[in-house]
């Protein structure tokens, strides 16, 4: 997958006007989720994804952070200056493209380091 397929995706997904909201979205949530993941983690998803959509996990220092999902969700809407609802349907959208795109071996590893609410994030509830 390419990274204007993924950021395709996303626009379908996410019914966003155009490929540059769809960016920006993509932009402020997986910024914001490499900053939740340890630098291991982050590397090892960011590998799974296309090179540009990985770099914005990449890219951002990994500090691993301690957030649960509630802050998660906060920390997008600041990046992305929405309200909340706005930011965890974009946390989703975007989570749930990246859910599709990676290995399911890779899913449950990222899942296992995550609080269990983040499994929903990605579409995926029953994994935790």
């Amino acid at each position: 997958m390419t990274s204007t397929e993924f950021l395709a995706t996303v626009r379908e997904h996410g019914e966003y006007a155009d490929l540059d909201e769809a960016t920006r979205v993509t932009e402020a949530v997986l910024c914001t989720f490499g900053d939740r993941l340890q630098p291991t983690a982050a590397d090892h998803l960011a590998d799974q994804l296309p090179l540009e959509i990985g770099e914005f996990v990449t890219g951002v220092g990994n500090t691993g952070r301690t957030w649960g999902v509630q802050e998660f969700v906060r920390q997008v809407a600041r990046a992305a200056a929405e309200d909340e609802a706005t930011a965890r349907r974009d946390a989703e959208v975007v989570l749930t493209a990246v859910g599709d795109t990676v290995s399911g071996g890779e899913l449950h590893k990222l899942l296992s380091l995550l609080p269990s609410g983040y499994a929903a994030l990605f579409d995926h509830p029953e994994l935790t």
